[in-house]
């Protein structure tokens, strides 16, 4: 407390001793007048005094750099504004470049999608084409798994399939599976996207990598044609080896070789043609080389295989494989035998095959009833022309169901089993005939059991 008033008394003693108490005279009029000033109005006016003059100072400071300050202000905001316009100019112009590279990038993508596109329909086409090639030997084996499992089932509930043969240039060497091959709705085209996954105007304001994004647009389009490729390659594949087991199950017959049977099928067509239309005019790109001329050779090759597979199917469909009784026992084999009545050494043109009284016969084949009645030790016969030069005779039957003339699908009840004629008991006589020349019915059976074995 003393302390602090020790310093007013200081502060006032300094004014004191700076404005001392004076006076202002003013005569007027022979009167002489004064205003007396204290040091606290001196101290007053001196303050009042100081700011005046420092504003005066600064403002004439102020009038006198004013052009320099904003000058200086200008160019410091045309700096700045020029640094913003480069970086917004460097910044367009990557955009535009990333742009750029998306256009062509997208352009190249659709025209290689479109490509790809038609390559799908062709081979969707092929795959058409398969189906229909086979859907006759498929129809034939549901009827011949109805007649193995009884009258009284549909068609559509067997499940018979084409047994896989291999080894078709080796002749009589054939190796079998009973494994179930591909079948037509295995090589079912493959659901490829190819129109959506990339979205281009997302990608080009994204902000990523051009690289990157090229990049992605690349993998999609390689991921496309590994799939596309994959495809033909496995109908390819499959294709080649149906042919294969086709040729092989002709084979077995020993009486035609599979080539034959397909000029026969094709001249029997006439000018009946059919399959996808792929489009050859561009002979160059046959010709030449890359990956298009390659798929376009690839996917001739398959159609060409394809129309040769259908043609070997139409063949067996006409050949009598399947076995006229479902279920005999043999008692007489195709060649040299003992006469069963005589005794004395014989040419046996057929087989018999041991059945009950009345067991149905079915056609092996479809064909045309050549002739159906009584012929001589044949007893009751019937005879069918199934074309290509094959034919087959049933004799010794107890009962006749079809006449000449009659037209025969696959597995329809040609008659019953019985023994008329010269036979010493119920039996069928079971003859194979081509090109005029009786054949060995055995080995027709043993191609069909590749063709309409049943699966387990």
């Amino acid at each position: 407390m003393h302390q602090r008033h020790s310093w007013a008394d200081k502060f006032r003693s300094f004014l004191r001793h700076m404005y001392v108490e004076r006076q202002i005279y003013i005569r007027s009029h022979g009167h002489v007048q004064f205003i007396s000033l204290s040091p606290l109005t001196q101290t007053a006016f001196a303050a009042i005094a100081f700011v005046f003059l420092s504003w005066i100072a600064f403002a004439s400071v102020n009038v006198v750099f004013k052009e320099q300050i904003i000058a200086a202000k200008d160019r410091r905001y045309i700096k700045m504004q020029g640094g913003y316009e480069e970086r917004l100019a460097q910044l367009q112009s990557a955009y535009d470049e990333l742009n750029g590279q998306l256009v062509i990038t997208e352009e190249r993508f659709l025209a290689t999608t479109r490509q790809l596109e038609e390559k799908h329909k062709q081979l969707a086409a092929l795959m058409s084409q398969r189906q229909t090639a086979s859907s006759q030997l498929d129809t034939m084996r549901r009827r011949y798994a109805a007649t193995l499992s009884g009258q009284n089932e549909t068609a559509s509930e067997g499940n018979t399939v084409l047994m896989r043969v291999d080894g078709a240039s080796e002749g009589p060497d054939i190796v079998h599976t009973t494994a179930r091959p591909e079948r037509a709705e295995d090589l079912e085209p493959f659901v490829i996207d190819i129109g959506e996954g990339i979205d281009f105007a997302g990608l080009a304001g994204s902000g990523e990598d051009d690289n990157a994004v090229v990049s992605l647009i690349d993998t999609r389009l390689a991921q496309i044609d590994t799939a596309q490729q994959s495809l033909i390659n496995n109908v390819e594949e499959v294709t080649d080896r149906r042919v294969r087991e086709l040729k092989s199950i002709i084979s077995m017959t020993k009486v035609v070789d599979p080539e034959e049977m397909l000029e026969r099928t094709a001249g029997d067509g006439g000018e009946a043609q059919g399959g996808p239309f792929i489009d050859l005019a561009d002979t160059d790109a046959l010709a030449g080389g890359g990956d298009e001329s390659g798929f376009a050779k690839q996917l001739f090759r398959v159609s060409q295989n394809l129309k040769k597979m259908a043609n070997l199917e139409e063949s067996i469909a006409r050949m009598p494989l399947a076995s006229p009784l479902v279920s005999y026992r043999k008692t007489s084999s195709f060649g040299s035998r003992r006469d069963p009545f005589n005794g004395r050494m014989a040419f046996h043109s057929g087989e018999d095959m041991a059945a009950y009284y009345g067991a149905p016969i079915y056609a092996p084949a479809s064909g045309k009833v050549t002739y159906a009645g009584w012929k001589g030790g044949y007893g009751r016969v019937i005879e069918i022309d199934h074309g290509n030069g094959f034919r087959t005779r049933y004799g010794h039957l107890g009962k006749i169901s079809v006449k000449a003339g009659q037209e025969i699908a696959f597995r329809e009840v040609l008659g019953k089993v019985g023994s008329s004629g010269r036979s010493s008991g119920p039996h069928l006589h079971y003859e194979v005939w081509f090109d005029g020349i009786v054949r060995n019915p055995s080995k027709f059976i043993e191609a069909g059991h590749y063709v309409f074995a049943k699966q387990g």
